[in-house]
C-alpha cells in the first residue's frame, strides 16, 4: 500500500468499534468506512476504489471515516455524484460542525472542495451527513495546504464620478484588505457597545419601511435615515455605513394570516408579483411602479450623498436563494431588476456616494453575478455552525473572482473567530453579524469582548480618516 506525504497510512483494525480507513494517495475509500443507514454500489460508472456510497437520504445517514493522520492543516475535497442538481452536504472533522455545497454533476463523478481544516497527529474521524441528501459519496481527499493572503483589486469604483469621500473608504477597505477585518452589526450597535466597550465600525441598516407599499399599511420606521446618518456622522464623523432593502413587493401582497401578511412582502411566499411578467412590458403599471419604489429609496439615499456620507449599498440580497421575490424567476430576470436599479440611481437620480455590494447567499454563484462593471464588492451571508470555519465558503468565492472583487461576510449568524481568519486565511474585508436574540444577542459576552478587542478586528475608534484617498 503506498501512503500519502503527511498522512500516515492507518491499519485495517478496529479502534472504539470503528475500522481505521486506509490512506492511499492522500484518499479515503467512503466504501471503507463505518456505515449507518446507507449502501455500496457499484453502479454508477467512474468511481474509485471498489464502489461509492448511496442512499444518502436519511436525516440519520452518514460516513463515518476514522484515519491516521500527521498534524497540519488540509485541504479537504469530497468525490461525489449529485446530476438531479446542487447540494448541500453537512459533515465533521474531529467532532466540529461544518458545511460545503456540491454542485451538480453531469456525468460520472465530481470533486468539490469542502475547506481547509486542522487535523492532529493521529486519529481523526471525518463523518459525512445526509445534508440536502440525494447524493452519493466517492471518496474524500486530503492534500497538506498553506494559507496566503487574498489579493486587493483595484481601487477604480464602478461609479467613475463617485464622491471623493466615497472614493477614500473603499480605498481604505482595499488596503486593508488581508491585513484586519473591519468590524460591523445590523442594528444592534448599541448593544455592542454595551457589552464589549468597543463600538462595530460598521453600521448596518435596513431602508425596508420606507417601501412604498409598506408605507400604504402605516408602517413606522423604527431607525429613520436621519437617525443613521447622525450616528455616522458623530465625533469625528467616521462611522461607515451600510445600506440594505427588504423591497416589499410593489404590489400583489398576499396579505394572509399567518405567514402571508403583507409586512413579509419581501418573501417569494407572501407576493404574487412578477418580476420577469413586469420586466417584458416597460409600459406595464407593475414596470412603472418598479421604478417609482426606486425613485422613493433614492430620496433617502440622496439624504446621505447630502450628508457627505458614504454608503456600502447592498440591495437585493440572497437573490439566487429563491426566497425573496426579486431571485422568484431566475438569475436573467434578477439581474436585469440590478442593472435597472444601477442606471437608475446612478444616472437618473446621480447618486455617486454608493460602493455597490452584490451579496449572494453562502456560496458565490457565477450565473446571478450581475457583472464586474455593476458591482463593486462581493458579500456572502452565511448562516452556519459556530465551529465552521467559512473556509470552503472563502475560497469558493475567491476561485471564482479571481480577485477582482473584495470578499466580505456581509450577514452571519455567528461572530467569526480572529484565531481561524488567520489560520485559515478567510480575510473578509468586514463582517456583520444578524441582529436580535437568535444571533448576535445568543453570541456568549466572552465571546464578543474577544472579538471585539481584538488585534486583528478593527473597531470605530481605530478607524482612520478613511475620507482621505490614498
Amino acid at each position: 500500500m503506498s501512503t500519502f506525504v503527511g498522512l500516515a497510512a492507518g491499519s485495517e483494525t478496529l479502534r472504539a468499534g470503528l475500522p481505521v480507513v486506509p490512506v492511499v494517495n492522500g484518499r479515503l475509500e467512503a466504501e471503507l468506512g463505518d456505515l449507518s443507514g446507507v449502501t455500496v454500489s457499484t453502479t454508477r460508472s467512474g468511481f474509485s476504489g471498489t464502489g461509492y456510497v448511496t442512499d444518502m437520504d436519511n436525516v440519520a445517514d452518514k460516513v463515518s471515516l476514522t484515519f491516521n493522520a500527521s498534524a497540519g492543516l488540509y485541504n479537504l475535497s469530497i468525490g461525489y455524484a449529485s446530476p438531479s442538481g446542487n447540494k448541500g452536504v453537512d459533515f465533521e472533522v474531529n467532532g466540529k460542525k461544518s458545511s460545503g455545497t456540491l454542485p451538480k454533476t453531469t456525468t460520472g463523478f465530481g470533486k468539490a472542495d469542502i475547506g481547509k481544516f486542522l487535523l492532529r497527529n493521529g486519529l481523526n474521524t471525518i463523518v459525512l451527513q445526509k445534508g440536502w441528501g440525494y447524493y452519493d459519496v466517492d471518496y474524500v481527499q486530503l492534500m497538506p495546504a498553506t494559507v496566503s493572503l487574498p489579493a486587493r483589486p483595484s481601487k477604480q469604483l464602478a461609479d467613475a464620478r463617485a464622491t471623493a469621500s466615497t472614493k477614500g473608504l473603499f480605498s481604505f477597505l482595499v488596503d486593508q484588505y488581508g491585513h484586519k477585518v473591519v468590524s460591523g452589526q445590523q442594528d444592534d450597535i448599541e448593544y455592542v457597545l454595551e457589552k464589549t466597550g468597543r463600538e462595530p465600525a460598521i453600521g448596518a441598516f435596513d431602508l425596508m419601511d420606507y417601501s412604498p407599499s409598506r408605507v400604504e399599511h402605516g408602517v413606522n420606521v423604527l431607525r429613520s435615515s436621519d437617525a443613521i446618518i447622525n450616528w455616522a456622522t458623530k465625533g469625528e464623523g467616521r462611522g461607515i455605513v451600510s445600506l440594505m432593502w427588504h423591497w416589499n413587493a410593489p404590489t400583489d401582497l398576499i396579505n394572509q394570516a399567518p405567514d402571508k401578511l403583507w409586512w413579509r412582502g419581501f418573501y417569494t411566499t407572501a407576493t404574487t408579483f412578477d418580476l420577469k411578467a413586469a420586466l417584458a412590458d416597460k409600459n406595464s403599471e407593475r414596470y412603472q411602479l418598479l421604478l417609482r419604489d426606486i425613485d422613493t429609496i433614492a430620496v433617502q439615499l440622496r439624504k446621505f450623498q447630502a450628508a457627505d456620507v458614504p454608503v456600502l449599498w447592498r440591495p437585493l440580497h440572497e437573490a439566487a436563494g429563491g426566497w425573496f421575490w426579486w431571485g422568484a424567476k431566475g438569475p436573467e430576470p434578477f439581474k436585469e431588476l440590478w442593472h435597472i436599479l444601477y442606471d437608475r440611481l446612478t444616472n437618473h437620480h446621480q447618486l455617486h456616494n454608493l460602493i455597490w455590494v452584490y451579496t449572494a447567499t453562502d456560496t458565490f454563484n457565477a450565473e446571478w453575478y450581475p457583472g464586474d462593471q455593476y458591482v463593486d464588492i462581493v458579500g456572502l451571508d452565511i448562516y452556519s455552525h459556530s465551529d465552521n470555519t467559512l473556509s470552503s465558503n472563502w475560497e469558493s468565492a475567491q476561485a471564482s473572482l479571481t480577485g477582482k472583487k473584495l470578499v466580505t461576510l456581509s450577514e452571519s449568524g455567528q461572530l467569526p473567530s480572529p484565531a481561524s481568519i488567520r489560520t485559515f486565511g478567510t480575510w473578509w474585508s468586514w463582517f456583520s453579524v444578524w441582529t436580535g436574540n437568535d444571533h448576535i444577542k445568543k453570541q456568549p459576552v466572552d465571546t464578543l469582548k474577544a472579538v471585539f478587542n481584538s488585534e486583528s478586528v478593527i473597531t470605530r475608534d481605530e478607524l482612520p480618516n478613511w475620507r482621505i484617498t490614498k
